[in-house]
């Protein structure tokens, strides 16, 4: 494990790379072949209102997280190894949860307004299915990001940043049961999982960022 920790942080690209590559294979072939067995269901969802407004902070995360990447693979090889360590596992996990037990949601409104931002709902909902929901991966990626962030040794003493962050996250969490593309439930177990994988934000004591194999093994 010290091994591969290693590695991730001496060819964090060549592993985003190859992550990004399952990932999106394995998610594509849930969406394809596997149907919900389960729809997930809250009492607490029907007393949420529908807010199209909320479309903003919700196609945010793709920027917040691929800004997030870029920021440290040109400022910390430290933090983009744990953003990556962190945020994937989770996300490997999500698949395999999906994978055994595939889930699905009924709430999404009919969207008939036509601003902006009913458009971009519209969209939403046309290109990414009510399908693999619990737990949400843009709740748990919203949270993971954060939280490297303002452990980061580069940042982190920069309130400014630390409330910007807290802020974005917490609005794109309240996005996803806004737009009815998660429950509740959904937003509490992607919640858990950052909580539960906690310890991935940060680099191990035994594994110094940026160790090299090649130094591991001559030691």
């Amino acid at each position: 494990m010290q091994r591969f920790r290693a590695w991730i942080a001496n060819y964090p690209l060549l592993y985003i790379t190859l992550f990004t590559v399952i990932y999106f294979v394995w998610f594509m072939a849930l969406e394809k072949f596997r149907e919900p067995v389960l729809i997930v269901h809250s009492q607490l969802d029907d007393m949420i209102p529908f807010c199209q407004y909320f479309v903003i902070p919700y196609l945010l995360w793709f920027l917040y997280i691929f800004g997030t990447f870029l920021f440290f693979l040109f400022t910390s090889k430290e933090d983009l190894a744990n953003v990556s360590r962190y945020m994937f596992t989770g996300m490997i996990a999500c698949l395999v949860i999906y994978t055994i037990l595939p889930t699905g949601l009924h709430l999404r409104p009919a969207v008939t307004g036509d601003d902006i931002c009913s458009m971009l709902t519209t969209l939403v909902y046309s290109n990414d299915t009510s399908t693999n929901v619990c737990p949400s991966i843009h709740v748990f990626n919203s949270l993971a990001v954060t939280i490297v962030i303002n452990r980061s040794r580069v940042i982190r003493h920069k309130r400014i940043v630390k409330i910007a962050t807290w802020t974005l996250a917490i609005l794109i969490c309240m996005s996803t049961v806004m737009l009815k593309q998660h429950s509740v439930i959904d937003v509490f177990w992607g919640s858990a999982m950052a909580l539960i994988l906690l310890p991935l934000a940060s680099t191990p004591a035994s594994v110094p960022a940026g160790e090299s194999l090649a130094a591991r093994r001559t030691a």
